[in-house]
């Protein structure tokens, strides 16, 4: 009898908290969707960008450098290899943002093929 009751709470208890409560509360003619608030339509809106910003932006990326390293994972056995390409102000923050991509992968200098 014991085991019957502990049984009958503990489903009684996993309905309870899969059925979320706000259904629970409404009535059944009621829709389940509710319409977006004022709030959530002023975060979605994106902000245009000004051309100072966009010159800015154009000259960043045509001013810094693109490194390309090979990568072979695993360390010790190498069983694959692809080209990482990092965009830095030098060689070794650029393999060092690889690196961070690849864990457990070597990082070297690519030439032509990888």
């Amino acid at each position: 009898m014991l085991r019957i009751s502990l049984l009958v709470a503990a489903i009684l208890l996993t309905a309870a908290s899969v059925i979320p409560p706000a259904a629970l509360a409404a009535p059944a003619g009621a829709p389940s969707v509710r319409p977006p608030s004022d709030v959530q339509l002023v975060q979605e809106k994106k902000k245009s960008e000004t051309v100072t910003q966009k010159v800015k932006r154009v000259w960043r990326n045509i001013t810094t450098p693109n490194y390309d390293f090979c990568v072979a994972c695993p360390v010790l056995i190498p069983l694959s290899h692809q080209t990482c390409t990092a965009e830095a102000k030098n060689v070794n923050d650029a393999r060092a943002k690889c690196q961070a991509q690849n864990p457990f992968c070597s990082v070297s200098e690519t030439a032509k093929r990888c």
